[in-house]
């Protein structure tokens, strides 16, 4: 029988949370046939070999398949190469670093059906642990958020817990692979998307544990890689993103609409390389108020976007 859902993965190294990942999806209580792509995007050492033990634990109605591309560093390409060799009519697109219980694979299905979406999106959750800090509960709150079930726009688009049926990722033509650094793509295809007419459902109850521990410098530069690279090539390819994540904030001051003129000026002040890395500096010693991590968040991507770095 064909797989009903394809879980996609891209991995690289994957260490601890790669095996919990396994694990997760080793006690999926779907009865129905699955299977499961493996992008290996260029580990040190092939994924058959260093998850050996994981992979064999894996249920017999999952079907496993492993893609090595060496040396990797796409993650677009990856995501591509995941549905070109996938049988399933849906696509569960995953990250490695994610631990869930043993229900989110019949739930996604579930969901798409109940609702009649062409995009299932749950919840990534960071402050899972009893030791979560100010800034991985800050986190929790973007996008999404704690928004109630239901439809979602096309800009919060992110894959990791996403599914999709693999006909509208080939008819979108898959992610954009000219997106090489980190972050921007699944905006991009989410834009894409939306033009198509694809609905977007969004359930929280379809909850993921992210194991990735990331501080809130470390969240800053990687703002700082995206503003200057993704968000600068998405603007450029669709017109119709002007504005997306503050980007008309960087526009000259009296560009239309001239009621952001004060908001320019603003902005001008505070994306203030000196002022951004106090801010930063006080956040990583106190974790409040949590506006300054939105600050630091939107700030980076600007400051990328502008062609600068705060670093410097």
């Amino acid at each position: 029988m064909s797989p009903d859902i394809s879980v996609q993965v891209p991995v690289k190294n994957g260490g601890d949370a790669f095996k919990r990942f396994l694990k997760s999806l080793a006690v999926q209580d779907i009865q129905s046939p699955w299977e499961l792509v493996i992008i290996d995007d260029g580990s040190d050492l092939p994924v058959q070999e260093e998850f050996l033990h994981q992979l064999g634990e894996l249920p017999d109605l999952c079907s496993v398949k492993v893609v090595r591309q060496y040396p990797g560093g796409n993650r677009p390409a990856a995501r591509n190469a995941a549905f070109q060799v996938s049988e399933a009519p849906v696509a569960l697109l995953m990250d490695a670093d994610l631990e869930f219980d043993r229900s989110l694979l019949r739930r996604h299905l579930e969901t798409g059906e109940e609702a009649g979406a062409d995009v299932v999106m749950g919840k990534r959750i960071n402050a899972w642990s009893r030791n979560s800090t100010p800034w991985q509960r800050w986190f929790d709150s973007r996008a999404m958020g704690n928004s109630p079930a239901g439809p979602f726009p096309w800009n919060y688009f992110i894959t990791g817990n996403l599914s999709i049926k693999r006909s509208l990722l080939e008819e979108a033509g898959g992610f954009d692979t000219a997106i090489d650094c980190y972050g921007g793509e699944d905006t991009e295809m989410g834009y894409r998307l939306n033009e198509m007419g694809v609905s977007f459902q969004w359930n929280p109850l379809l909850a993921v544990n992210h194991l990735d521990d990331v501080s809130v410098r470390e969240h800053s530069e990687k703002m700082l890689e995206y503003g200057g690279t993704g968000l600068r090539y998405t603007l450029n390819k669709h017109p119709g993103t002007r504005g997306l994540l503050g980007s008309r904030w960087i526009e000259p001051a009296f560009s239309p609409p001239l009621h952001l003129c004060f908001m320019r000026l603003f902005t001008r002040i505070a994306l203030f390389k000196p002022v951004y890395r106090s801010v930063l500096k006080y956040s990583e010693a106190h974790s409040v108020p949590s506006i300054f991590f939105t600050y630091l968040a939107v700030g980076a991507c600007l400051i990328g976007l502008r062609g600068q770095d705060y670093r410097k």
